[in-house]
């Protein structure tokens, strides 16, 4: 009889394993299943162990190894067939489970063995703490997104990170875990021989140096450790900016120390809020999103802390430009927000308000373009899904955003703004607007400007809701080789190491060369690190893209000069460049002679300006090619020099982003007559609403 009930337990773990299958994330050898299946196996061992009446604690351990198996048994076909399975994902499940299973064994063998009276409620009671409690205690306490727990094991931080690594930090941490696991087995035994004794001290050293060396060992990061990290520092009136020096120039982190201000008296203004004159906000700015990712658990989602009392940004430094304004609608909002969260218990209503002010969505199109292009228009149903957290986050993050964004705006445009703040905490909208929500989502797409969608427009919606949430794909958590090397390449990069990117995009080359991309990528690689010679090996004259050419030509260039590399083009232009490609003609007129096809070399592959004496003598696309480095560099003499030579000429929304960035330095740099005689000028053209809005902020940087 015994016999068969331990049989019908197994089979029932299979099918709780063949149950995960029907469910997206779950449903694969990886974070979402493993996390899952340590707190059920955790909770399982300390109710078994706890209820043991004789030590047969490794026999149940053996047990529950079982139970794992039959669980993931499914997991695995699934991956096996469908190509899902990473060696990351088997790690996790190695690593999370099975030390969890351990743990909460010998949580319930600690009370039995010592006979302590209600040891089964003391076990779950324990492991509830220590699961719930433990992990509270942190997330009111730290800044960071990553947590490790010796009930569910780990959390690396946003789920729109897709790609999720083992790290040494959880390698440490589970190795805590066992410590632990050591401890708690010896400790009811200190007595009864020396060789508990010594186990006992030492496993409990361990534990101890192991919690004094968290922030080192990365399992986790106080506030403290942030500023150790990011020591450099900024105040200004509302603002101490963290920052490395080593990454940020003086002018750099002075230039964002004005923006910070800026959108700061923005944001204030529209929510109408009266900011504490004592209280400043903390913001954290990282070399780049890897270096985010491992101090903080965030890589590409830049987030605002709001749970915690003191005031804080987490952006990456290539991020900051398209996000500043957007989080720190999140820091302002706390003052509304409800007593617990600091913020909506509304996940669309929070991102929502931050769009609606921020409407960076997109460059070319505003929120309500966006929406109106997509029809249908959402229904009431569907806009309260888009509002809660499962609807929010069962979409892609890009739609969610933009239609909650578009609908927050809209409320703040036409009701009094003291409504929506008295909704933001619980989303109660008929109490504070007095409306029923489907008449607010009514009067909401009434407004929308259905007539006013271009194609523009309607290319720009459906990119964004043609996009995916990670419940919708399949195989979520493996990534593509190409992908995973790119990523590498990106952060030497961005980490400002040449022969490192170098090396991994020569090893992609190799590897990868039919990828376009790749080839583009390795072709210019090369000529930033000095080697040309190499392109005209491995490009072909029977190529057909035309950006090879392009690339041989300037190769070509460098190494033969400006006959050989004019005659090759000419050539090719023959037989691959098309006729009426705007793109195209721009990076021909900019090889057009030797002076100019020298300044874009030097500005395109190595980042220098040539004598800014001949820019009158270079065509408008090379022009503004030189004018994009100049602000890139943060040349203030160079920036105010092209500025004024290019004034007086009409305006080309080719460029817009230049001339946007462009305005938005003159004024850094008190050119003020100079940047409104730009915004004068843009202002004259008619252009895209999305761009006039861009111009209203100008002409309110330029005023603050």
């Amino acid at each position: 009889m015994r016999k068969k009930k331990w049989v019908f337990s197994y089979l029932l773990s299979l099918a709780f394993g063949v149950l995960l299958l029907l469910i997206p994330l779950l449903r694969d050898v990886h974070l979402e299943s493993a996390f899952l299946v340590s707190i059920l196996i955790t909770f399982w061992g300390g109710w078994k162990s706890a209820r043991l009446t004789r030590n047969k604690d490794l026999k149940l351990l053996c047990k529950g190894f079982i139970y794992l198996l039959m669980i993931v048994l499914p997991l695995l076909l699934h991956g096996l067939i469908n190509d899902c399975l990473t060696l990351d994902g088997l790690m996790i499940w190695a690593l999370l489970p099975i030390p969890s299973l351990f743990f909460g064994i010998a949580i319930g063998r600690f009370y039995r063995i010592l006979k302590i009276p209600a040891k089964l409620f003391l076990t779950i009671f324990t492991l509830f703490f220590i699961a719930l409690g433990v992990w509270l205690i942190e997330f009111f306490q730290l800044p960071q997104v990553y947590y490790f727990n010796h009930v569910w094991g780990y959390w690396p931080g946003p789920i729109y990170d897709e790609e999720i690594k083992v790290t040494a930090a959880l390698f440490w941490f589970r190795a805590s875990t066992m410590l632990w696991v050591l401890l708690l087995w010896v400790l009811p035994s200190f007595t009864k021989s020396t060789l508990h004794k010594i186990l006992s001290l030492t496993s409990a050293t361990a534990v101890l140096l192991i919690i004094f060396f968290h922030p080192t060992l990365g399992i986790s990061t106080p506030r403290s450790e942030l500023q150790l990290q990011l020591n450099g520092v900024k105040k200004t009136s509302h603002f101490i900016l963290y920052y490395d020096p080593k990454f940020y120039s003086e002018d750099e982190i002075q230039y964002w120390a004005q923006r910070h201000e800026f959108h700061f008296d923005q944001i204030v203004e529209q929510l109408q809020i009266d900011w504490p004159t004592n209280r400043k906000i903390e913001s954290y700015l990282y070399n780049h999103a890897w270096h985010k990712k491992e101090l903080v658990g965030a890589k590409f989602t830049s987030y605002v802390p709001v749970w915690l009392e003191k005031d804080q940004l987490h952006i990456a430094k290539e991020h900051l430009e398209g996000v500043l304004k957007h989080e720190l609608v999140h820091v302002i909002a706390k003052q509304f927000g409800n007593d617990l969260m600091n913020a909506s218990w509304s996940i669309g209503l929070i991102e929502g308000v931050a769009e609606a002010i921020a409407r960076d969505a997109s460059d070319v199109s505003t929120l309500d373009q966006i929406i109106a292009a997509e029809q249908p228009l959402p229904t009431a149903d569907q806009m309260r899904s888009a509002l809660s957290i499962f609807g929010f986050y069962g979409s892609a993050s890009a739609i969610s955003y933009t239609t909650t964004g578009s609908f927050v705006s809209y409320l703040l445009d036409n009701y009094p703004i003291d409504q929506f703040k008295a909704a933001y905490p619980t989303s109660d909208f008929e109490s504070s607007y007095s409306v029923p929500f489907d008449t607010l989502v009514a009067r909401w797409k009434n407004q929308l400007p259905l007539n006013e969608v271009d194609s523009v427009d309607q290319q720009v919606s459906q990119f964004v809701f043609s996009q995916q949430s990670l419940f919708q794909v399949s195989c979520p958590r493996k990534t593509h080789p190409v992908l995973r090397g790119l990523d590498r390449y990106q952060f030497h990069e961005a980490n400002q190491e040449p022969l490192k990117s170098l090396e991994v995009i020569n090893e992609l080359h190799k590897n990868y060369s039919e990828l376009i991309a790749i080839r583009q990528l390795w072709a210019r690689k090369q000529l930033e690190v000095g080697t040309p010679s190499l392109l005209l090996e491995a490009f072909s004259e029977s190529d057909t893209i035309p950006s090879f050419h392009l690339l041989k030509a300037d190769a070509m260039f460098q190494t033969s000069g400006f006959q050989a590399s004019t005659s090759y083009l000419k050539r090719m232009s023959e037989h691959h460049f098309p006729d009426e490609d705007l793109m195209l003609n721009q990076s021909l007129e900019v090889r057009s002679d030797s002076l100019s096809w020298k300044a874009f070399y030097n500005a395109r592959y190595n980042s220098e300006l040539s004598d800014p004496e001949l820019f009158q003598n270079y065509s408008r696309p090379l022009q503004w090619l030189l004018v994009d480095r100049a602000l890139r560099n943060y040349d203030q003499a160079a920036i105010t020099q092209f500025a004024q030579l290019l004034v007086d000429e009409t305006p080309d929304p080719t460029w817009f982003d230049t001339q946007e960035r462009l305005v938005y330095l003159l004024v850094y740099y008190q050119q003020e007559q100079l940047a409104k005689q730009w915004i004068d000028s843009l202002s004259e053209l008619n252009l895209r609403a999305r761009y006039q809005e861009r111009i209203d902020e100008m002409e309110e940087w330029a005023m603050f």
